[in-house]
């Protein structure tokens, strides 16, 4: 799910955090990053989840028209198709999801009710619905690609969810894309066997060791990553050089350093990229000198201690 850039960027966010914070404590902000990373899977699960909700709402509403007083034909004899829908069905009694559900304690309350509501009135008037519940028959990849156009029209930019969301855990706002990408990916991969098929946090398992390693060695090794930045930067005066430029070059020397397996021109190109979102719009090109610099040292001294098929310097 999150991939070594998402991290990087974690872990840059953290680094700021940590050295404006005049306790300089570690740990605090380790478990922090921790716990970021962590609840971006609690948005993905939401979302998700949205839709089983959806389909208790539909449920509900279908019986409370049975109970009106002077119920209509189709009141009493409502298209149901919406409730028995295969994936809606899928996601509504996944064991996976359900476990997930309760191990972290996610769910959407009463309060959050008028807002899947209306989502679902949305939904029902739609024109997308109508050629939906219309159709003679429909088959399991009509169903998907019905779900995946309703999610993406009338759920993943309505302001009303984004707004509660955020309003949970503030963080979300800048995660809300890449969960929502999650979102489409495995609503894509549902099949009709099986449970439906969650992401994972992390895509390879040294993800997060890698990340923590990342997080702990920018800021142990500090100093020592400093003195190799030190002549490379004589003719800036530090002051005059932007805090995340600074940041963003000592994350990549730690990351040359720490990481043999990853090869040179990945972290130098990662981190480029990265300048050209979260600094001013010269900075990639001032980072990548100075990198240049760093690595064309480092190569000299035979202090680049790459390892790995096509990674020997």
């Amino acid at each position: 799910m999150l991939n070594r850039r998402y991290l990087r960027i974690k872990v840059l966010q953290a680094l700021y955090s940590f050295y404006q914070d005049d306790r300089l404590d570690l740990s605090i902000k380790e478990k922090e990053l921790k716990n970021s990373v962590d609840k971006i899977y609690d948005l993905y699960l939401y979302l998700i989840l949205l839709l089983k909700e959806l389909r208790t709402i539909a449920e509900r509403t279908l019986e409370e028209r049975k109970k009106k007083l002077l119920p209509t034909a189709e009141d009493l004899t409502p298209n149901t198709r919406f409730i028995n829908d295969p994936v809606l069905i899928k996601i509504d009694t996944s064991p996976l999801l359900a476990k997930l559900k309760k191990d972290r304690v996610i769910m959407w309350t009463i309060d959050e009710e008028p807002v899947l509501k209306k989502i679902y009135a949305d939904i029902i008037a739609s024109p997308e619905y109508k050629a939906y519940r219309e159709a003679t028959a429909v088959s399991f990849e009509e169903s998907k690609h019905f779900i995946h156009t309703i999610y993406k029209k009338y759920i993943s930019e309505n302001e009303r969810i984004k707004q509660h969301l955020f309003e949970k855990n503030i963080h979300w706002a800048g995660d809300y894309t890449l969960a929502l990408l999650c979102v489409f990916k495995t609503l894509k991969g549902i099949t009709e066997a099986g449970d439906i098929g969650l992401l994972p946090l992390f895509k390879a398992d040294d993800d997060a060791d890698y990340m923590i390693t990342l997080f702990r060695h920018t800021i142990l090794d500090d100093a020592s990553v400093s003195a190799i930045l030190k002549d490379k930067i004589s003719n800036w005066e530090p002051e005059r050089i932007a805090a995340i430029d600074m940041l963003l070059m000592k994350m990549a020397i730690t990351e040359i350093l720490q990481f043999p397996g990853i090869p040179v021109k990945v972290t130098l190109n990662e981190y480029i990229e990265i300048s050209k979102q979260y600094s001013s719009p010269k900075s990639n090109t001032f980072i990548n000198g100075i990198l240049d610099a760093v690595v064309k040292d480092l190569r000299s001294k035979n202090k680049l201690a790459k390892t790995g098929r096509g990674l020997i310097e």
